[in-house]
């Protein structure tokens, strides 16, 4: 698949008014609202490295390309590409892109938006567009990049993009905290390694079903990785220990807490002040209700739930989430996954303001790019 057989598609679906559903390798297809297109667009096909320059820490990929091409790659030149999305790496970075998808590590080295240099797509009319550059310091114009990352597909069909990277660290290691004591202990050691001085590349905090999903025991854990050299992380790993007491864990464990979702059938995540987090995650952390997995980044300020474990069913997951969280305080409500027929009922659409719709015209006249994915424009 090339960019040129992508214009030739989209221009085909325009010409017989047929609306495409974009994909890569498929693997996140149950997430957003239902697509309302009878033809697919794969991009499966369409990977490879395009240009590669280890000393200015970019790379030039083809959308389709899979994470873990793209650490194989890096990982030759010791340099990594810091997405660490919900899933497994077999995901593509187009697709990582299009949905900005983050995860643990996002708290450090910041959202897709921000490790995306430039990237050329194939827009509703196809029209062939670029957007950013090649290189690190590179500002010119409107910023489509970012405006393309997070659209779902609906503003047009990315094909290729350059990334920033940063160096591989010497040393990476992660360690578990066991929250045994009461609420109010609980809430003591979050408080205090929330607000320690620590620079880790990734904290959160798991409820009990997500722990024992995790295989980590049977207590609320607070799970949290250093990177950097040898130095820096024994300074970091001893003033942990000066606050709680930290078991290493093998790295490997954030590979499981990327694919906590499974064949989930539902995934909020929630948004509000890391504050207000901070004082209800004790609370939080100590539901224990079979299937529901809970996680906070109380750095970002981002709770996470998952319904539909082996042992969760969609009532007792509603209930749940609600008991847990009041939504009316947060500042954001996103919902990644939900069944189908619910869409309709708790969030129509995200995309039914006039300037979301000026922007839809505007890339993507004839709505033919993932018509539904994020709700009816009108």
């Amino acid at each position: 698949m090339s960019t040129q057989a992508v214009v030739s598609a989209v221009k085909e679906s325009v010409e017989t008014a047929s609306p495409l559903r974009i994909e890569a390798r498929a693997t996140w297809l149950d997430a957003g609202r239902p697509v309302r297109a009878h033809k697919t667009l794969s991009l499966r096909d369409d990977s490879g490295v395009v240009g590669y320059v280890p000393g200015d820490l970019t790379l030039t990929v083809r959308a389709g390309t899979p994470l873990s091409e793209i650490e194989q790659v890096t990982r030759e030149h010791d340099q990594w590409l810091p997405l660490d999305p919900y899933g497994t790496s077999d995901g593509t970075i187009g697709a990582t892109l299009a949905t900005a998808s983050a995860g643990p590590l996002s708290a450090s080295f910041g959202l897709p938006r921000d490790l995306l240099l430039g990237l050329e797509f194939v827009n509703g009319r196809g029209e062939v567009v670029r957007g950013g550059g090649k290189v690190v310091k590179n500002v010119a114009g409107f910023d489509l990049s970012r405006l393309l990352t997070g659209s779902w597909g609906t503003l047009g069909v990315i094909t290729e993009v350059t990334l920033r990277l940063y160096a591989l660290p010497k040393v990476d290691r992660t360690f578990a905290i066991a929250l045994k004591g009461s609420e109010q202990e609980t809430g003591r050691v979050i408080h205090v390694i929330t607000e320690s001085a620590l620079s880790p590349y990734a904290l959160q905090y798991f409820s009990r079903p997500a722990v024992r999903a995790l295989e980590l025991g049977e207590h609320p854990v607070c799970l949290i990785r250093f990177g950097g050299n040898d130095a820096v992380v024994r300074a970091q790993v001893n003033a942990l220990s000066q606050i709680a007491k930290p078991e290493e864990t093998e790295s490997e464990i954030w590979t499981r807490v990327r694919q906590l979702d499974g064949s989930a059938h539902t995934v909020v995540r929630i948004s509000s002040l890391p504050v207000q987090f901070r004082a209800a995650s004790a609370r939080i952390l100590g539901d224990d209700v079979g299937g529901i997995y809970v996680s906070i980044d109380p750095r970002r300020g981002v709770l996470r739930i998952v319904v539909g474990g082996e042992d969760a069913n969609g009532d007792s997951g509603t209930a749940a989430i609600g008991s847990s969280v009041d939504f009316h305080e947060s500042q954001g409500v996103i919902f990644e996954k939900l069944p189908p027929d619910i869409w309709s009922a708790v969030s129509p659409s995200v995309v039914s303001d006039p300037l979301s719709q000026g922007i839809k015209r505007a890339y993507d006249p004839r709505n033919i790019l993932n018509p539904g994915i994020l709700g009816d424009l009108m």
